[in-house]
């Protein structure tokens, strides 16, 4: 997987996985789901703030500009190690508990017909998120409360 497809697989991981509170318990992803598109929206204007700051209050200091660009840079960087995390996450397998658990939403998901991602070898997180998508958007609430 080459190194930007990774950024968007995480993208799509993001917005794939559905946001229940009972998963946040088990699951990191809510934790770093909900900073890094806390950090999407607000590291730009961060960044942009930080340059615009520099240049009002000290337009001729080299290094305050420097040290303004840095803070920039490392800004953008934030929303982008979130992203990292997520795509190498949705790629990596699921465990031996978690994949029983994908298991067993998916014999549900066969009952009412609902059609599932195919899965090749093991299931990861990304055939997981789009199972509980699934399973959100299918199953009643009692179901969540199962868990």
């Amino acid at each position: 997987m080459s190194f930007f497809s990774v950024f968007k697989q995480g993208q799509t991981y993001l917005n794939t996985w559905p946001q229940e509170a009972k998963l946040g318990m088990i699951f990191p992803e809510n934790r770093v789901m909900k900073t890094t598109r806390f950090a999407q929206k607000t590291m730009p204007i961060i960044a942009v703030f930080s340059v615009v700051w520099q240049q009002l209050y000290a337009k001729s200091d080299l290094m305050a500009f420097s040290l303004a660009i840095m803070t920039a840079f490392l800004a953008l960087l934030i929303p982008l190690q979130g992203l990292y995390w997520l795509g190498k996450r949705a790629a990596s397998p699921l465990k031996a508990q978690s994949a029983a658990w994908f298991y067993h939403i998916c014999e549900r998901l066969n009952k009412i017909h609902e059609p599932l991602p195919l899965v090749q070898e093991q299931p990861t997180y990304q055939h997981l998120a789009e199972v509980l998508k699934k399973a959100q958007n299918r199953l009643d609430r009692a179901f969540w409360q199962e868990l």
